[in-house]
């Protein structure tokens, strides 16, 4: 079962979904092919690459939380911070699983994975949607006085 993106989770009409949508993608690759029989080369690959997108997406997202002031901003820099460990521990079991079981251990992480970001995107990003929509209508706000105020 693929993750679409879909409207409702839409954060800040940026780069904040942009990456959400890319994580997605990722996700989505590693799934398709812990179903299809994956390899141990290709798992690994994939895993590096979401564990380094997923890092530079975090700490954008971090940084969005300080601009607006996020008041769940330790409890969210938790999150993602216990899914970075937990890629870590997946890759390491990944790495120490015989041949035989990486197929089971990839099928288990698929559904973590998906899960997670699907939980995390629903649950704990989009608490900040209303708090990036107020910094956008200050900002508009601003250029309105600004309009209007001698130079």
């Amino acid at each position: 079962m693929t993750i679409q993106w879909r409207e409702k989770m839409t954060i800040d009409d940026g780069v904040i979904d942009q990456d959400h949508r890319h994580l997605i993608d990722i996700i989505n690759r590693f799934e398709n092919a812990a179903k299809d029989g994956l390899t141990l080369s290709e798992g690994l690959e994939i895993l590096f690459a979401l564990k380094f997108y997923a890092s530079t997406h975090f700490k954008r997202e971090e940084q969005l939380q300080r601009l607006i002031d996020f008041p769940f901003y330790d409890s969210h820099k938790r999150e993602h911070e216990e899914l970075i460990e937990k890629l870590s521990q997946i890759i390491d079991e990944l790495k120490m699983s015989q041949e035989s079981s990486y197929n089971t251990v990839a099928r288990h992480t698929a559904v973590l994975l998906r899960e997670w970001l699907v939980d995390h995107v629903l649950h704990s990003d989009l608490r900040m949607k209303v708090f990036v929509d107020a910094l956008r209508d200050q900002g508009r706000d601003m250029k309105a006085l600004s309009s209007i105020l001698p130079e």
